[in-house]
């Protein structure tokens, strides 16, 4: 058995490259499946964790002024375990009034939606000070004992900084459009009511719910209150990004090892065969000696699952280790939560067995293909020729070339071997497509927002009650009005909280539908896609909603489903809005870049500029970007590994029938052409099915995506002929370099191998 032992490491060193392609397969599946799953599983108990700790509420109640009675009678329902009132004021820095900070006051204690204290006291209803926002406090050099002054409608709040703290509900937190936090402008703070002598009459706008059940109906059926709005858990931003993300994680992660354990299985099938293909001699002579079938089996098994073990094990620890490291500060510039940690998925680290497993099954296969007869039989098996089949279609190949037809008929009486390359050469594709495709998808949806969408240079956000001012503004920027509010929608017993946009014209924000044809909107309102999916919505269909904190509900028909970037949600034009007697507020002036003594008006609360929303949305896709980076490494890695070892393959099991070429004249480059047509051919119908897989692997890709972000498909031609050249330049090349073994063909030694 030692000798066999030793044998099985000779074996693999004297055949390291099929073997380094094994080794090389299962350590890129575990690598990217360790890495992902304890990735995104880290993130999920971080995050888990995090709203456990902090309590974060169920449910918010928004309003105008809620009343202790109010409380009192959602307590009184069983499906509602506690309920706290805080009011939120929006103020923005004295010293700067650029920077916002949405500060809450808070009745009592704070057991829904908890702080996290980072540095400083911890909150207590009696304490007297304010607990800011550490990421923006980090940001703008604040530390625990600092003052900070507030400007609050006009009134001045000055306190002492007495604990930097994280919210739970500021998870992930966007305003007036951005597209990633901007920590440094916009934050927020607590202060309790005894602390802030400098608001008079506090309005409690807000109430925070724990409870389980349908506490949306449970808490319109107490109130009874129309101008109130409920957002649910699932809904808020701050759960539905991170939780969308962690999801978009996993099916990636899934993906990624379902595409490299089939190409494993292919090499280690193609591995195994070649290797006892080389040994028959060796095998029917260990036979001859009194070798055993278990023994053989167990040594010629042991080959291909020891490599697959070794490179199953170490890919998945080095994945563990480093790829959660590369993908957390990627997510911490978008996600504000406590230190992010890899966490392995419970029963994960049982891939490699599996792995392992998996590959001493194939090998168990292919081992009893060339174990199960006798010593004489295997010994001269080399010689037995296989037997003739008159080819499928025969009258199509009857006018082909002599290399035409030895091709033909080697490919149908190598089934196997010429699937496994097509497959090969498929999943080289696919991957180059996507890869390819998800860049471009992403870099296509920027152009696509800042190109053809949202056409404004600038985009003024701030309060716009007086008319001259907003009259001003509006001529500076050569621009127009925008409102953006949520609204409630309900459709066939659904209710959703979507976006609402209301638009003065289509100079600024142009519509276009699922074919990317721009349309004209003149009345009724537009609903984007997602939504209409979401809630089953069609052209023509009528649509009920209403704005937050109103109690009138308005119905209209939805005239277009269009496609938009990062807006889920209603168009409407305003002078429709103002024919159908609903409000119009404006939010936003949108236009050209303004004269800069306008911009700094206290009625200004930002100011963005394409560029630096552009920028921002790159960071936001950077994640993307990377993977479609990995997509195509993992193309390359795989299109060599694949087509270099099917290739050897191909040229083991031809050796003598090349041998017998050489004795009868031919040329060696008239047999390497041979060797290099078949291969091209195998290359260019992998290739065919290689393209509609990968655009099915692009989709499949995308739709992971958020539902608050529609990227469209955008393959450009440039992606496919690079595939195409690609993958066929690939193949030439080790085509190539294989056929140079036809030069060291011993003649004497392969047909007088059998005697």
């Amino acid at each position: 058995m030692v000798m066999l032992i030793r044998k099985m490491f000779r074996d693999v060193w004297k055949n390291k490259v099929p073997f380094i392609a094994i080794f090389l397969m299962m350590f890129a599946g575990n690598f990217i499946f360790s890495g992902i799953t304890s990735e995104y599983n880290g993130m999920n108990q971080t995050f888990h964790s995090y709203i456990k700790e902090t309590n974060l509420a169920d449910a918010w109640i928004e309003g105008d002024n809620f009343q202790s009675s109010d409380i009192e009678q959602l307590k009184k329902k069983s499906s509602i375990e506690d309920v706290e009132k805080r009011a939120l004021y929006t103020s923005t820095l004295k010293s700067d009034d650029d920077k916002t900070i949405d500060l809450y006051v808070l009745a009592g204690e704070n057991n829904i939606s908890k702080l996290k204290i980072l540095d400083g006291k911890t909150y207590s209803k009696n304490t007297s000070g304010i607990w800011l926002d550490a990421t923006f406090a980090k940001e703008n050099d604040y530390e625990v004992k600092d003052k900070i002054k507030l400007d609050i409608g006009g009134k001045t709040v000055e306190k002492e900084i007495i604990g930097l703290c994280y919210s739970p509900e500021y998870i992930y937190s966007t305003k007036n459009g951005e597209f990633v936090p901007d920590h440094k402008n916009n934050g927020f703070a607590f202060i309790n009511e005894t602390s802030i002598t400098e608001l008079e009459d506090i309005q409690w706008n807000q109430l925070l719910i724990t409870g389980t059940g349908n506490l949306e109906k449970t808490i319109h059926n107490t109130l009874g209150k129309n101008d109130t709005t409920v957002v649910l858990q699932k809904d808020h931003t701050s759960y539905s990004m991170i939780n969308d993300e962690i999801t978009q994680h996993k099916e990636i992660g899934l993906i990624f090892v379902l595409v490299f354990l089939f190409i494993a299985i292919l090499v280690t099938i193609t591995t195994v065969h070649r290797l006892l293909n080389s040994q028959r001699l060796q095998i029917g002579i260990l036979k001859s000696m009194g070798f055993h079938k278990r023994p053989l089996y167990i040594h010629y098994i042991s080959h291909s699952t020891f490599v697959c073990f070794v490179g199953s094990v170490i890919g998945w620890c080095v994945g563990y280790v480093t790829l959660p490291k590369l993908l957390f500060p990627i997510m911490e510039d978008m996600y504000i939560l406590p230190k992010l940690k890899s966490d392995m998925l419970t029963g994960s680290w049982v891939l490699p067995i599996i792995c392992a497993f998996l590959c001493l099954a194939i090998s168990l296969i292919v081992c009893h293909k060339y174990l199960k007869g006798n010593a004489a039989k295997i010994l001269y098996s080399n010689s037995i020729e296989k037997a003739y089949k008159e080819l499928p279609l025969s009258f199509l190949w009857k006018h082909l070339s002599f290399y035409g037809q030895w091709n033909m008929r080697d490919i149908f009486r190598n089934k196997l071997r010429s699937i496994m390359t097509i497959f090969g050469v498929v999943g080289c594709v696919a991957l180059l497509v996507s890869s390819f495709g998800l860049f471009a998808s992403m870099n296509y949806m920027s152009e696509w927002t800042f190109d053809k969408v949202q056409t404004y240079d600038t985009k003024v956000t701030g309060n716009f009650s007086d008319e001259e001012f907003k009259n001003k503004l509006i001529q500076s920027m050569y621009g127009e009005e925008l409102m953006e509010i949520s609204a409630e929608v309900k459709f066939d017993g659904k209710e959703e909280t979507v976006a609402f946009i209301g638009i003065e014209s289509q100079d600024f924000l142009r519509l276009y539908d699922g074919e990317g044809k721009e349309i004209e909107l003149e009345e009724g309102i537009a609903l984007s896609r997602n939504t209409a999916n979401k809630l089953g919505i069609e052209v023509s269909d009528r649509l009920k909603w209403k704005f937050p904190g109103s109690d009138k509900w308005y119905l209209e028909v939805v005239k277009y489903i269009i496609r938009t970037p990062m807006t889920q949600g209603i168009t409407m034009l305003k002078s429709e809005m103002d024919k159908e007697g609903i409000p119009f507020y404006t939010t936003s002036i949108i236009g050209e870049k303004p004269e800069k003594s306008l911009t700094n008006s206290d009625y200004v609360d930002s100011v963005q500029h394409k560029a630096d929303l552009k920028s921002a949305l790159d960071t936001m896709l950077n994640a993307s970007v990377m993977l479609s980076m990995l997509f195509l490494v993992c193309a390359v890695l795989l299109g060599g590994v694949i087509l270099y070892n099917l290739g050897t393959l191909s040229y083991m099991e031809r050796y003598r029938d090349m041998a017998t070429l050489k004795v009868l004249g031919f040329h060696n480059q008239r047999i390497r052409k041979l060797m290099i047509q078949q291969n091209i051919w195998l290359t260019i119908a992998g290739i065919i099915v290689g393209l509609p897989t990968g655009y099915g692997l692009t989709i499949l890709m995308l739709s992971t995506v958020q539902d608050s972000i529609d990227i469209s498909i955008y393959i450009p031609a440039y992606a496919y002929i690079i595939s195409i050249w690609g993958t066929f330049l690939l193949s030439w090349i080790i085509s190539r370099l294989l056929s140079r073994k036809v030069y060291h063909i011993d003649m004497v030694s392969a047909l007088k191998i059998d005697e």
